[in-house]
């Protein structure tokens, strides 16, 4: 049985629900293993599926089992987090900032951690928190879905992607993690690529949803202005915004 953390903080996701959302929600919560979670991060799920409710089901129940198989709660709270770990800012999200079409957005920078210097639980632990903390940041943002900017410069297959994770999801034949993880993904805009990323790309098109493939864009970092304004994009990603992680990490309180 997965554990349930009690927080009672005010959840910005609640907020300007449509009375169609409000509904689903209200069913959502009718169904037996949404029982004993709390209405924000209902939604996480709900929102991260459109509000359909058959795939939403399917994502609450695989979510809540890798967390059940490795002893993590739910939702996952800062102080739950190896600080260590969370502070290498390989992986991150910081609330308030968006693009230009309201979506959040995140930042993926690998060649900042190698996964296998921590345990699987704690790798896995802190990616969970990224996704059940953005029950903080308002609802209009879930629903434009997310922006990723990653950075590849210096990334190696062998030493930053962690094979566990996927032979993990595999032992549970959990094969899409869009079925796993919470969020949904809008765009994707990659700088420093490898100059062997294209090809793989125009290879990946012949086994993979066109629809995935159309939202991955190499680009230069200029070209992310044109979608994103500077003053919302990290310094270290080329923009203005003049915040590192670590000092927005340590801000946050320990129950967020």
């Amino acid at each position: 049985m997965v554990s349930v953390e009690n927080n009672e903080e005010q959840f910005n996701i609640l907020e300007d629900l449509t009375n169609e959302e409000n509904e689903k929600l209200k069913i959502f919560r009718g169904f037996p293993i949404c029982k004993g979670i709390e209405d924000q991060y209902l939604l996480l799920f709900l929102f991260s599926k459109k509000f359909d409710l058959e795939k939403s089901h399917i994502l609450i129940k695989n979510n809540l089992m890798i967390r059940e198989k490795l002893n993590i709660s739910f939702p996952v709270v800062k102080h739950q987090v190896n600080e260590e770990l969370a502070k290498k800012s390989s992986s991150f999200n910081i609330i308030g900032h968006r693009d230009k079409d309201g979506r959040s957005i995140s930042y993926l920078y690998p060649s900042k951690l190698v996964p296998k210097e921590y345990s699987l639980k704690d790798y896995m632990t802190f990616l969970l928190w990224s996704q059940d903390q953005s029950v903080h940041d308002h609802s209009s943002a879930h629903r434009e879905g997310m922006t990723i900017i990653e950075d590849l410069h210096r990334i190696s297959m062998f030493k930053h992607f962690d094979s566990r994770m996927t032979e993990f999801l595999k032992k549970y034949q959990l094969n899409d993690m869009q079925n796993v993880f919470i969020g949904r993904i809008q765009k994707i805009y990659i700088i420093n690529s490898p100059w062997v990323l294209k090809p793989l790309l125009t290879l990946a098109k012949t086994f993979m949803k066109s629809k995935i493939i159309s939202r991955v864009e190499i680009c230069k970092r200029d070209h992310i202005f044109s979608k994103i304004d500077p003053s919302n994009v990290l310094i270290e990603f080329g923009g203005s915004l003049n915040l590192t992680y670590e000092a927005y990490f340590d801000r946050l309180p320990s129950n967020f």
